[in-house]
């Protein structure tokens, strides 16, 4: 059963883009409270503006306006390095492109997060093996990206998301890049993933996946034009 209570929320945003003289309005004033637990669904055309949202929304990006609040908290106090605390410590991402490190083994890449911790190397180690064996490539670990198919590095991905245990998974169209067997795995072990209890916010536009969401909030030309709970 999801939880009653909004874990982050978004409150009259804007967002505003000037390249010399000409000023671009992405976001127009979006109102959205995501609940603790729910698999949410940010879709619509390309540049509506929904990826520009869960930038904002994940703290990777300012507004021009509004208010990220997140468990209750108002992100505008936030410094950069309370920002930066945040996305390392309450946030997973997964991105299209994987972003992985070449030089990296499947294991040090999915461990990164894990740098700053006091924890002994060991500990470490045993966290990354456990995480990747979670998402089903466990015996992968010391394959470098290029060893890799498109599903198992963005299996990796995922991995290093997840590793801190975050609060919220933010992905922003992880499937692009994917054929259509492999994309429904890694659909898949999302939803796996939120049936344990992560909140997920995923941005796409493939049907089948957002008809599985909890919630699906649709933007058309910087605004909200749609909102639905499903489940």
């Amino acid at each position: 059963m999801k939880k009653e209570n909004t874990i982050i929320a978004a409150k009259d945003i804007t967002k505003n883009y000037i390249v010399g003289s000409v000023e671009t309005k992405v976001l127009r004033g979006i109102d959205i409270e995501i609940r603790e637990g729910e698999f949410s669904v940010i879709t619509g055309r390309s540049g509506s503006g929904k990826s520009t949202l869960l930038y904002i929304l994940s703290l990777l990006d300012r507004p021009t306006s509004g208010e990220v609040l997140f468990e209750k908290c108002n992100t505008r106090t936030f410094s950069e390095k309370m920002d930066s605390y945040c996305r390392l410590i309450h946030f997973g991402f997964v991105f299209q492109d994987y972003a992985l490190l070449p030089e990296l083994t499947a294991l040090e890449n999915v461990v990164l997060p894990l740098m700053a911790s006091r924890d002994s190397w060991e500990k470490v180690n045993d966290r990354g093996f456990d995480v990747l064996d979670k998402v089903g490539i466990g015996d992968k670990i010391n394959n470098y990206p290029s060893q890799l198919s498109g599903g198992e590095k963005q299996r990796v991905a995922i991995a290093r998301a997840i590793i801190n245990n975050p609060k919220i998974l933010f992905a922003d169209e992880p499937t692009a890049n994917l054929d259509s067997k492999r994309a429904d795995e890694i659909i898949n072990l999302l939803f796996d993933l939120n049936k344990k209890g992560l909140t997920i916010i995923l941005v796409t536009h493939e049907k089948k996946y957002i008809d599985r969401a909890d919630r699906v909030i649709k933007i058309d030309d910087g605004l909200i034009r749609e909102e639905k709970r499903i489940n």
